[in-house]
């Protein structure tokens, strides 16, 4: 700041000891001049040095000190050498179409044009150095809420599934809602593509592409085409391109239980309600019967779920219920057009007794739960550490439970639950792993941790 400060001390000596002179000269071509150094008439030069000094105050403010002169003078020669290259490139190209003489001239000619395209390149990037500019590039990556359309393309063998991404965009895939567009095949694909591309209103625009390493080349070759065709209708700088290989999914089985005239499912986090008619969200328990459609919707529109199959298990007074479900199934895979990746497994169970499982626990095996009291109305305290940190001290964790048909699932964090289960002498035994997006429970190792039962009645002599 000081440097400034004298340099504009300098400046207000200068304007002074020559006013005198530049008044006596006779005024008008002085003032002419003093007016032109203190404004830019050239509207496009004056937008140059207004973002340069934006980015100049944002860096500022940062913590990068900068002389605001020597970069409004950069970009000042920067503009006129730019404007001057591109009169010269516009008076050669002329040139060009009009020159009838020897090919060896037309020949050095181009090579001249190409020589001062190449300075201007040079000249831009310059001038985008001194500016702060990163420029806007063919398929670079913006922010979801610039986008007007959001494309999933998940390559299977039996074709493309492409999922439409509806409106109110979200990086968190537990808040996004999807439409199904069916599976179609790569040359349906290409002409869907090419519609969407040609529609500006659809523009920008994002796609992604998924493939399980079997269908890595088919998916290569789709992201290649897609590029061509963005360049082909001229819209490869609205649009962003992914691709990745399908990860995070499952086992391929969704799971809905019905015991005691109930459905029960598993998310591995609360997700928006497909038809987005309120602010409720879909959760890990219980399935309130008119919300049956939304829990199937859901499986079915998640990008990478499908193909799919959904393993019902039920009791004996579940029958009808269960039924219900797979009606279910079929007729929305059927009108979303996607009726060839789903299957329906039902599967008649006898249920484990929920009175089993209630009651204090103490661990019997190494591992980082040492208690668990199961409660009645799906209530849990159990003393525990976090299991990745073994030096933790163990405290009291207040959790949920859900009871399947076979087991039981303990919800403690976010994407952390324990599958339990009764073995063949009455204990208790647990099992670390989460909920994959299909709904099935994924193991994530190590060794299961054993309980057995407290006996409360000793316990209280």
């Amino acid at each position: 700041m000081r440097g400034r400060d004298s340099r504009m001390i300098r400046v207000l000596c200068v304007s002074v000891l020559l006013l005198p002179a530049l008044m006596a000269v006779g005024g008008e071509p002085t003032s002419d001049m003093l007016t032109r150094v203190r404004s830019v008439d050239d509207p496009e030069l004056g937008e140059l040095i207004r973002a340069a000094m934006e980015s100049y105050h944002s860096r500022y403010a940062q913590g990068c000190p900068e002389d605001m002169w020597a970069i409004t003078r950069a970009v000042s020669e920067a503009y006129a050498r730019i404007k001057l290259l591109d009169r010269q490139i516009e008076q050669l190209e002329t040139r060009l179409t009009q020159l009838a003489g020897p090919e060896e001239l037309r020949q050095e000619m181009v090579l001249a044009a190409a020589e001062l395209e190449s300075k201007r390149a040079i000249a831009l990037a310059g001038l985008r150095e001194v500016m702060g500019i990163m420029p806007r590039y063919a398929f670079e990556t913006r922010e979801v809420d610039d986008l007007s359309t959001w494309l999933h393309l998940v390559v299977l063998d039996q074709g493309v599934h492409a999922l439409d991404t509806l409106k109110g965009f979200s990086e968190y895939w537990a808040n996004c809602r999807w439409d199904s567009l069916g599976v179609l095949t790569g040359e349906e694909t290409l002409t869907y593509i090419r519609k969407q591309l040609t529609d500006r209103r659809r523009r920008p625009m994002r796609f992604d592409l998924y493939y399980d390493p079997p269908n890595r080349s088919v998916a290569e070759d789709l992201r290649r085409k897609i590029m061509a065709l963005a360049m082909e209708t001229n819209a490869q700088m609205e649009v962003e391109l992914h691709i990745d290989a399908i990860t995070w999914r499952g086992t391929g089985e969704a799971s809905f239980f019905v015991r005691d005239g109930q459905i029960r499912t598993f998310y591995p986090a609360p997700v928006r309600r497909p038809d987005g008619l309120d602010k409720k969200t879909l959760v890990t328990g219980r399935v309130e019967p008119d919300d049956l459609a939304q829990h199937i919707l859901w499986r079915l529109t998640m990008p990478k779920n499908v193909p799919l199959t959904f393993r019902i298990e039920y009791d004996r007074a579940g029958v009808g219920q269960a039924q219900r479900v797979a009606n279910e199934i079929r007729r929305i895979a059927e009108r979303l057009k996607i009726d060839g990746l789903v299957d329906v497994n039902s599967v008649l169970v006898d249920p484990i007794p929920e009175a089993i499982f209630l009651g204090p626990w103490r661990a019997v095996t190494p591992g980082e739960i040492q208690k668990v009291e199961i409660r009645p109305e799906s209530k849990t305290e159990l003393l525990m550490r976090k299991w990745s940190d073994r030096d933790a001290p163990m405290t009291k964790v207040a959790a949920p439970w859900t009871l399947a048909t076979r087991y039981i699932f303990i919800e403690t964090g976010m994407r952390e639950m324990y599958r339990g289960e009764i073995d063949g002498e009455g204990r208790l035994v647990l099992d670390r792993g989460q909920i994959y997006p299909q709904g099935s429970w994924h193991d994530e190792g190590g060794a299961p941790m054993v309980f057995e039962k407290i006996d409360q009645s000793q316990t209280s002599r």
